[in-house]
């Protein structure tokens, strides 16, 4: 309602519902991610000894070398009592070497007092 002398009066208001919402912001650069971690369990190895002795290692047939191998040699084996693997360095001075020359295959045997190894190669 109004009155003539200009005033005016108004009706209260009826109260009105705000609905609030719960929000949660993540700032850019502020979350953490945790990294997956991996182990790798590998077999316990005795140390490695010195260095391994250099020793050269020929094939011949006739007059023609066909296999000339410079190196040092060293092997893993399991160690059957201790049930560990080991290393092994074969002694070049306490081998015997064999082998055959063909046009396709030859092959390098060394004999040591551990065992033998044989080295095919193939064209």
């Amino acid at each position: 309602p109004t009155t003539g002398s200009g005033n005016q009066t108004t009706a209260p208001q009826s109260p009105t519902t705000t609905a609030m919402a719960n929000r949660t912001t993540i700032r850019p650069g502020t979350q953490t991610t945790i990294p997956s971690t991996t182990t790798t369990v590998r077999p316990t190895l005795a140390p490695q000894p010195s260095p391994i002795p250099t020793g050269t290692y020929t094939v011949s047939s006739g007059n023609r070398t066909c296999i000339k191998a410079v190196m040092g040699l060293q092997l893993m084996a399991q160690n059957a009592q201790k049930k560990r693997m080991e290393y092994m360095a074969v002694n070049p001075n306490a081998t015997q070497t064999s082998g055959s020359c063909g046009t396709v295959q030859s092959e390098l045997n060394i004999t040591f007092s551990g065992g033998f190894i044989i080295f095919t190669f193939v064209k």
